[in-house]
């Protein structure tokens, strides 16, 4: 789908009445979900990653807007762009088709750990359907002075193992 897909916008933004040790994935959820169809331009994604203010796009299946083909990520833009490919290029063909979730009532640190683990700075949060809700990014994580508190005092004190 070209724009904003079907999302439970109830779970946008955060309750500022929770804990810092009780944040969980869907409470840091700052912006709906926006997808695109794999046949669609890198150039038309990063419009509408800017125009949006994203760093990630759903990939959605041509036939069915609702089976998530994959991701493309603002990085994967820049890298193939780097690579010498032409901004026509369709986002299929540059995205990722594993796509790391995160379960919608999961502590923000397992949304951290998984984050650092796979190397990627968006993770997508899923109902227990496993149905995309939102997307997490690091900017959220950081953005939460709260949220790297919680991180710390939940779990072990290396959830980013190796600094950067």
């Amino acid at each position: 789908m070209w724009g904003q897909s079907d999302c439970n916008t109830s779970l946008l933004r955060k309750d500022r009445s929770k804990s810092v040790t009780t944040l969980k994935a869907k409470d840091i959820i700052a912006r709906p979900l926006v997808s695109i169809t794999s046949g669609r331009s890198m150039l038309e994604a990063a419009r509408m990653m800017v125009e949006n203010n994203l760093g990630l796009l759903m990939i959605c299946d041509e036939k069915d807007q609702h089976i998530v083909r994959g991701v493309v990520s603002e990085r994967d833009i820049i890298r193939s762009v780097a690579a010498g490919r032409e901004a026509t290029t369709n986002v299929g063909s540059i995205s990722a088709t594993e796509v790391i979730t995160v379960k919608w009532n999961s502590e923000i640190a397992e949304a951290a750990k998984a984050m650092n683990k796979h190397r990627i700075r968006h993770i997508v949060v899923v109902d227990d359907a496993n149905n995309p809700i939102g997307v997490v990014s690091m900017r959220d994580l950081v953005g939460e002075r709260s949220t790297l508190r919680a991180i710390l005092q939940s779990h072990d004190r290396e959830v980013f193992p190796g600094g950067d």
